[in-house]
């Protein structure tokens, strides 16, 4: 019967995409052209007013600021490294780049020492120009001023602790003292080099760096190329790139989810311009905007899902969302109970920042969707995925085992990281993703959560996204993580960490009890249970949003840690 699989792996058999444009400079003239003063991107403010970037502007102001970095002096294939806040002067300079044949990499750094910072330049290599914003109360400036032993009004700066960096632009630094010095970003837009002629771009090579979202280790810088860019933008195989939608999303646009891709595929983009005051109720804030500017699509992660759901029936008549896109993580019942008021549609994307997208659900009946679905292999052309076991085998249907992707759209490569790089890639070109799911019969795709994340307790392999999941259930409980501590005997233990729901009093008691009787009822499900439990009215997070794991197994550590004789001084 089509459509019938014993094996878990998939591989669409379809022609090859016909593509319009081959390089991101090119997509970017074709919209400048096509759309002209359409609003490409609008940045809103807690103030009332909106800053719209048009299709044509950001064409434009980019080949400026690309004209400008090639007469500084900037070469090919150099790297432009880029710290600022969601900005209209994010888009240039990150557009301009890749214009001018540099290779763009957003970066943040945030020891007061600027060793993440040396670390990552180091790792960069190539890296000869910075962009920065000042950062909150000064922070970023603070931190870098003191490892620059000259910054110029012209932008030319010396670092013996990162020789290869050459200068320095700021992007609102007119509000900071003894800043007088530092080239302003500004003046590339107002500079004209008519005589300066733009290269050409070769599709092979790589357009950008992305950072790994860092919740699960440090970051990886993961290199991808114009063609595949391209290949992704034009293949329609996303529901959630179609030209009909006002998008809202408010990620950072140096997450792989806040990555500003419509500018690629068309769509108007409604983000929070992060250079005006906080609101003091972001939720609520959210709401106002999206349905102010009309926005018909909301880039939602957990958080805000399940505060549109407590919100659903304050939301008013109009509301314009037809559809709710989620990602970067396995998707609960919970979650989808936002289908009804806050969506017609949820759209369940399973990928990777290495991977680009795999799978696609798309969910209109909320009572109709299993626990960690993620839909069907996406019909991209070549696009292989296959599920196996820990010889590399593919694993019969209905089976757990490790995903493994191949595609056209793939990342290169990790970026000056050799030995990372061969270590996730097969010599056959697989990526080995590091995910543990299962596939059915009918090619629907299960995710559970990462491999890595696996907890080693008496011999024991404990995937903690299962037992959070079962936690989850219990009376009283919002949400939960579990991290593991280390243990003399055990190698490790379990410590869970909780957030109650509003107007509960779970104790340590209830939370443990839940978990014996649970157990007793689906032997099997979990192994190990937690010895440890931690309260949060909220989970700390990384800058994409995302529930900060090792910063929870920090504070885990510190709490239940195994106390270790000091040495004497």
């Amino acid at each position: 019967m089509e459509g019938m699989f014993t094996k878990s792996y998939v591989k669409i058999d379809s022609p090859p995409l016909e593509l319009k444009h081959k390089t991101i400079p090119e997509v970017l003239k074709y919209y400048s052209e096509t759309k002209g003063d359409g609003e490409s991107i609008i940045f809103v403010s807690t103030d009332g007013s909106r800053d719209v970037v048009t299709w044509s502007e950001l064409y434009q102001k980019s080949c400026k600021v690309a004209k400008s970095l090639i007469n500084i002096g900037i070469r090919e294939k150099e790297i432009i490294a880029i710290n600022l806040r969601c900005c209209p002067e994010w888009l240039y300079a990150t557009f301009g780049a890749m214009i001018a044949g540099a290779i763009p990499v957003s970066i943040t750094f945030t020891y007061t020492d600027g060793n993440d910072l040396i670390a990552m330049m180091e790792k960069l290599e190539k890296c000869s120009l910075l962009v920065l914003d000042p950062g909150l109360e000064s922070i970023n400036w603070n931190i870098l001023r003191r490892l620059l032993d000259e910054y110029k009004s012209d932008g030319k700066v010396r670092s013996k602790k990162m020789p290869y960096l050459r200068h320095l632009l700021g992007v609102a630094f007119d509000r900071e003292p003894d800043t007088s010095n530092v080239k302003d970003f500004k003046d590339l837009l107002e500079e004209d080099h008519p005589d300066i002629e733009l290269p050409d771009i070769d599709p092979n090579e790589i357009y950008c760096l992305f950072q790994t979202s860092g919740s699960t280790g440090i970051p990886k810088l993961v290199a991808h190329v114009q063609l595949s860019a391209m290949k992704l933008a034009e293949s329609h195989i996303f529901e959630l790139i179609e030209d009909k939608f006002i998008q809202f999303n408010d990620r950072p646009f140096n997450w792989g989810g806040g990555y500003p891709s419509s500018v690629l595929t068309g769509q108007t983009r409604v983000t929070f311009s992060e250079f005006c005051d906080p609101p003091k109720d972001r939720i609520s804030f959210m709401i106002e905007v999206i349905e102010r500017e009309r926005c018909s699509m909301v880039f939602a992660l957990p958080p805000l899902m399940h505060e549109l759901i407590k919100r659903q029936d304050n939301l008013p008549d109009d509301w314009p969302v037809e559809a709710i896109l989620t990602a970067g993580q396995p998707l609960t019942n919970r979650l989808a109970a936002c289908v009804g008021k806050a969506c017609k549609y949820l759209l369940c994307f399973y990928g990777g920042t290495e991977i680009c997208g795999v799978t696609e659900a798309k969910i209109t009946d909320p009572d109709d969707f299993v626990e960690f679905g993620c839909g069907r292999v996406l019909k991209y052309p070549g696009l292989e995925v296959k599920i196996v076991d820990e010889n590399g085998e593919i694993v019969p249907v209905n089976h757990r085992g490790e995903i493994y992707v191949r595609s056209e759209i793939m990342f290169k490569e990790y970026f000056n990281d050799p030995e990372k790089t061969k270590a996730v890639k097969t010599p056959d070109g697989w990526y080995k993703t590091d995910d543990i799911g299962w596939m059915t019969e009918h090619g629907q795709f299960f995710v559970e959560g990462r491999k890595s994340n696996m907890i080693i307790s008496g011999g024991f392999n404990v995937a903690p996204e299962i037992l959070e999941n079962v936690m989850k259930t219990f009376p009283g409980i919002d949400s939960v993580v579990i991290v593991p501590v280390p243990d003399d005997v055990y190698y490790q233990v379990l410590c869970a960490c909780v957030i109650r729901k509003p107007g509960f009093t779970v104790t340590e008691t209830d939370v443990q009890t839940y978990c014996r009787e649970y157990h007793a009822d689906k032997p099997g499900l979990f192994t190990v249970l937690p010895k440890f439990y931690m309260f949060f009215e909220k989970f700390p997070e990384t800058r994409s949003g995302k529930t900060h794991r090792k910063e929870l197994e920090r504070i885990a550590l510190e709490r239940f840690g195994p106390k270790k004789d000091k040495c004497p001084n």
